[in-house]
């Protein structure tokens, strides 16, 4: 059996869902459900989705709670696929997607399929920091270091996955989750030992639009990746070892305060500790040259600067070092 259950929550995406919709009805692979999940929209996205309703493979219902994590767990109770995926109610599905992700699935080893994005847009033109961050993304399909950068951002886009239901299930789904979800998920993944692997294709386009929920919510904040990213850290890596936090700018701040709000230990280096005299958040501030460890340390670098650089920095500690690049 190598039905497909993809779901969808929406809210308020009546511009792009024909879109996606059509991007989904003309996949080469056919044996598919896409349960659409209605989280409180103020749209008529219903009027919309009428046409697709026809075909018995798509499902509507709605949100028995209230937000995205909500949504997903509500469209998962009614999956009956044995292979998983979500899709974002405003992006696209490449022609063979489905096809090549389920082919290279059943072929591997892997837990977890994924595949290389692109951003576009039909209202603005794609940033700098967009591309980059694509770019970065497919790099991490390249190098296959996932987990390896778990830490600086999430190493998946939330639509460009798939995995079967067994697997899925087995780790927990999507209950529990946390904001930003498809990072946490991510997370999870990572606790649970889940091996993923890569395509070297799109397989996603990310849609580009001033109303992404992402750039509009706060559960999409940067305070609140950190707030994600450090507690999980602190749950899934944090040892005996002593903590160095590399980084004074705003990364090293929001990194800061999730650790103090926890009352970790740890010593905060700068290059420029002059600078800070009089600490911050009541945290004393101290130079490289201060580190005087003879024992293996991690470090969380929220720095600007490369694994080199800050292996050059601390060699003098004598100590091994477990770096994690924020």
């Amino acid at each position: 059996m190598s039905k497909i259950t993809i779901i969808t929550p929406f809210r308020n995406a009546s511009r792009y869902i024909q879109a996606t919709a059509n991007s989904i009805l003309s996949q080469t692979h056919t044996d598919w459900e896409w349960i659409l999940i209605n989280d409180n929209s103020l749209e008529n996205e219903e009027l919309i989705l009428a046409e697709f309703l026809i075909d018995s493979r798509v499902k509507l219902t709605f949100n028995k709670g209230k937000g995205i994590t909500d949504a997903l767990i509500t469209g998962f109770e009614l999956a009956t696929g044995s292979f998983v995926t979500r899709m974002d109610a405003d992006d696209i599905m490449p022609l063979n997607k489905l096809e090549s992700m389920l082919s290279f699935l059943k072929y591997s080893d892997a837990d977890v399929i994924t595949g290389k994005a692109r951003y576009f847009s039909d209202d603005v033109e794609i940033s700098d920091g967009y591309r980059k961050y694509e770019s970065w993304l497919n790099d991490r399909v390249n190098l296959k270091d996932f987990y390896t950068e778990i830490y600086r951002e999430c190493t998946l886009s939330s639509g460009n996955w798939m995995m079967s239901r067994e697997k899925f299930e087995s780790c927990g789904g999507f209950a529990g989750l946390t904001y930003p979800e498809d990072y946490d998920l991510l997370f999870r993944w990572y606790a649970c030992g889940m091996k993923i692997e890569g395509m070297d294709e799109i397989t996603h386009y990310w849609r580009e639009h001033p109303q992404r929920t992402s750039k509009n919510s706060l559960d999409y904040s940067q305070e609140q990746f950190f707030k994600l990213k450090i507690n999980r850290f602190l749950e899934l890596d944090r040892n005996t070892m002593p903590l160095i936090l590399n980084g004074t700018g705003r990364k090293g701040r929001l990194t800061a305060s999730v650790l103090i709000d926890n009352r970790v230990e740890f010593d905060w280096v700068s290059i420029e500790p002059e600078k800070f005299k009089a600490g911050i958040y009541d945290q004393k501030i101290v130079g490289v040259e201060k580190i005087e460890y003879h024992q293996p340390i991690q470090i969380l670098n929220a720095a600007a600067i490369d694994k080199l650089v800050i292996q050059q920095l601390y060699e003098p500690s004598n100590s091994e070092i477990f770096l994690y690049n924020l």
